[in-house]
């Protein structure tokens, strides 16, 4: 009885065993099964996912830059007149980052124009295009310098007399890149006790000087024509409401102007009227000067010949 009991009990124990370790192994085997099922539709979508991420945060940044970068030896602006002795291209590309813009960037066009508009040679951007193979035109004006405006240094490393290079609207030009000859060869803004307040780039700061640019620019093209040496303040006329100007020559007269172009005080004739008098009388002069030198056969004197 007892062995009979002992026996049932130890084939229960048995059975109970053999149920129990078989559902462990039927799940796992369950799980194998149907895992690789899942996976195969998981792992692509994953892959997918996380490609474009990835692409997103670094690729495609990385390749816009290696195949699609802006190649400085690709663009091409407008040639600079003998004046301008930097190299415009470089000096913008290096100061304004350029070497990190994507030419598949949409405001690409536009960074570039704002770039060039900060050098200071440059006045005006007219134009940007993208042209195939990379290659970048940038139409530019650049500004034409008028005058050298006389001060007295304030610069630690510079004492005594200096000059600024300034273009017609009194914005302040790279000095460093005329010789001392060019310097002496511009027309000189002679005014006291002025200094400019800003850097390359930027406006003097001082509306005398301002004013008398806008005349230096005036009398510019005709500056061999009438000898233009300096523009200073017409010590004879300070109660007028604007600035008064004069003009002196090479050879040391000096002629009063006025005001500056744009500054007409009413009843004053217009700059513009003020030159082409100004021409007229030097035009006259030139003839008187001309007639004086030949003699009575109409050719010319000794004198005139050397």
């Amino acid at each position: 009885m007892a062995g009979k009991i002992g026996g049932k009990g130890l084939a229960v124990k048995g059975e109970s065993k053999t149920s129990y370790s078989r559902l462990p192994v039927q799940h796992l085997l369950q799980r194998l099964i149907h895992a690789p099922a899942v996976l195969a539709m998981l792992w692509p979508a994953l892959l997918i996912v996380g490609g474009y991420v990835v692409w997103q945060r670094w690729g495609a940044e990385r390749v816009a830059k290696q195949f699609y970068g802006l190649d400085p030896e690709l663009i091409h602006v407008t040639q600079p007149p003998e004046y301008v002795k930097a190299d415009i291209t470089a000096a913008v590309y290096r100061d304004t980052k350029l070497d990190e813009l994507s030419l598949l960037d949409s405001s690409a066009t536009a960074r570039i124009a704002s770039a060039f508009a900060t050098h200071p040679w440059v006045s005006r951007v007219d134009a940007v295009r993208k042209l195939p193979g990379g290659v970048v035109d940038v139409h530019v004006r650049y500004r034409l310098p008028v005058a050298m405006v006389f001060v007295i240094s304030r610069h630690p490393e510079v004492s005594g007399r200096s000059f600024f290079a300034v273009d017609g609207e009194g914005v302040l030009l790279p000095t460093t890149e005329f010789t001392r000859e060019q310097t002496m060869g511009y027309p000189h803004i002679e005014i006291p006790d002025v200094y400019p307040t800003g850097g390359v780039g930027s406006s003097f700061g001082d509306p005398r000087i301002v004013a008398a640019a806008k005349l230096a620019s005036l009398l510019f093209p005709y500056r061999d024509q009438i000898g233009l040496r300096s523009i200073q303040l017409d010590p004879n006329n300070r109660t007028a409401p604007v600035y008064q100007f004069q003009w002196v020559n090479r050879a040391g007269s000096t002629t009063v102007w006025g005001s500056a172009p744009g500054q007409e005080i009413p009843g004053e004739p217009r700059n513009e009227e003020k030159l082409q008098s100004l021409l007229s009388r030097v035009a006259d002069q030139g003839n008187t000067r001309i007639r004086s030198s030949r003699n009575s056969t109409g050719e010319p004197s000794a004198s005139r010949q050397r």
